[in-house]
């Protein structure tokens, strides 16, 4: 038996694996990459970011480099690089020791034709990533940006404090501006095994949205482990997060008053088979401080195999605990249907005493993806349907809402809402279009009324000693109606770093009984695009 084991460990030791990067967290980078990962392998794509050595090892280096995405290893030394690869690197062969410095850019500037106004948003910063050896990698990013862009972004950063996407916002006149420092060290023993600490975002899911985990928020400092053996995945995350207190149907969007909470989630992937994939979903949030007493970090929550349910209830622990399963379905390697269902806080028991308890909180997500639509090679199609009941993500006590400062961890839009929403994208040679078609209702809450629509405030606030605890609707209160059309089209200088210049018209319609607004706005943008900022509510 100890021949046995010891064999196994210098066999696990000793096996060679790449670099540890992430890839990049942007959704047109991961659809480019995917069609080769659904055609050529038994990858598990639910947990974003992928790791670079698992990427390497499902699709090879060809393929990579047929897309842009790395450039020829064999080669060392100082490079400077426009058209493909990084902007500035510098390498050993094979990249053993390597590093990379890139622009990191969102310039784009239109016409606000209803409000006859010019509009822009201004991103700058700078990534560096680096391989030290073949087991460690970093990387660093500062993103700052100032703007006068989209009426909704605007009014949320003056409701909440923040700037959709980053953090703090700043306010001079009719300009915003923040900025964002993140990154990570990541680590990997052998090709079973890596752990990252870091400061950084998350996607768990297959869709455009994720009801699980998105990248929606602000980031976050985190520890992140993920095993892969046999068919299995299991990623293994612990988040400090920041929340405005909350006081009634109030916000505090200050954020130098922001007060700590904490979150950890399990995602369990497994290949059952080529064509399925299956994830079980599990997370918690607490927060630093409860009526009784400063509970810090919960360390029962630390342990990675531990159900998260069990431990909650040894703990006598009021916490938000959610649940979630996924699949994926591959009726062929570019015919993709997938799907998640999101359980947040469910009595059962007094859900059968009447209809319409406020506690019957699910999600659902549905959606396909096609690639070479119509046999024509890059064209690829995505359509994908959200459904969220009323109070879902929001909790008793405010301040463990499924929110980081103060912004949701999964969909913008926070809850009781349908949501539908199409791409289509053509890549020919470096050419690009796309066109996005967004539809959703939504049913809003009052001034002081709490219909389920905002997460960040108490489910005791539907009514006082709640009165409606029963008869709540799906889309109940203030029906509100948004139709979003964008349409792109341009040219992909560089595929490595997503560097684009596009023209972009996009029209925004939304009415309810008490607001009608049409938006119509047309511009070109010089963007990166490395990382996704949804700006889409």
């Amino acid at each position: 038996m100890r021949k046995t084991l010891s064999f196994l460990f210098i066999l696990i030791a000793t096996t060679a694996i790449a670099q540890q990067l992430n890839f990049p967290l942007n959704y047109e980078m991961q659809n480019r990459l995917e069609r080769y990962i659904n055609t050529s392998s038994r990858f598990i794509t639910a947990s974003k970011p992928y790791n670079m050595a698992e990427v390497k090892a499902a699709i090879g280096d060809s393929a990579l480099q047929e897309l842009g995405f790395i450039t020829d290893s064999s080669k060392s030394g100082f490079k400077v690089g426009l058209l493909k690869g990084d902007f500035l690197s510098a390498s050993t062969k094979r990249q053993k020791f390597y590093f990379a410095l890139n622009p990191v850019l969102d310039m784009q500037v239109g016409y606000d034709i209803n409000s006859k106004n010019i509009r822009y948003t201004a991103g700058y910063g700078l990534k560096f990533e680096a391989n030290l050896g073949k087991k460690v990698s970093l990387s660093f990013t500062y993103q700052g940006v100032t703007e006068n862009y989209l009426n909704q972004v605007s009014e949320y950063a003056l409701k909440y404090g923040v700037l959709t996407g980053y953090r703090k916002a700043g306010f001079k006149g009719n300009r915003i501006n923040s900025q964002m420092f993140s990154g990570y060290l990541s680590f990997s023993p052998n090709k079973y095994f890596n752990l990252q600490v870091g400061n950084d975002k998350q996607f768990w899911g297959e869709g455009y949205r994720s009801l699980f985990l998105s990248d929606n928020a602000s980031n976050m400092p985190y520890v992140k482990m993920t095993t892969n053996f046999w068919r299995m995945k299991y990623t293994y995350l612990f988040n400090v997060m920041r929340y405005g207190p909350i006081d009634g149907f109030s916000v505090n969007n200050d954020p130098a008053q922001f007060k700590t909470k904490y979150s950890t989630f399990h995602l369990v992937s497994i290949d059952i088979a080529k064509w399925m994939q299956f994830n079980f979903f599990e997370g918690v949030t607490w927060f630093h401080n409860d009526s009784m007493r400063t509970r810090g970090v919960e360390f029962s929550y630390l342990i990675p195999v531990a159900f998260i349910r069990p431990v909650e209830f040894a703990l006598g622990s009021p916490d938000n605990v959610v649940l979630g399963i996924g699949m994926k379905f591959k009726a062929s390697p570019k015919q993709i249907f997938y799907t998640q269902f999101m359980l947040d806080d469910m009595d059962v028991a007094a859900a059968r005493k009447g209809k319409g308890f406020y506690r019957t909180k699910i999600a659902a997500q549905f959606g396909y993806k096609g690639y070479d639509l119509f046999k024509v090679k890059h064209l690829d199609f995505q359509t994908e349907l959200n459904i969220v009941r009323p109070f879902v993500y929001a909790h008793k006590a405010p301040e463990q809402s499924y929110t980081n400062y103060n912004q949701s961890l999964t969909h913008p839009l926070g809850a009781n809402f349908l949501e539908s929403v199409t791409f289509i994208y053509y890549l020919y040679k470096h050419w690009t279009a796309s066109a996005k078609l967004q539809y959703a209702v939504q049913g809003k809450d009052g001034t002081y009324e709490h219909n389920g629509s905002n997460i960040f405030i108490s489910d005791y606030l539907i009514t006082p000693n709640l009165g409606t605890a029963y008869g709540n609707t799906f889309l109940q209160g203030i029906k509100t109606r948004m139709i979003n059309v964008e349409a792109r089209g341009g040219y992909l200088i560089n595929p490595k770093i997503n560097l684009a210049i596009e023209a972009f018209i996009n029209y925004r319609y939304q009415k309810n009984s008490f607001i009608r607004q049409d938006n119509l706005f047309m511009g070109i943008s010089f963007r990166t695009n490395m990382f996704n900022r949804y700006t889409d509510f």
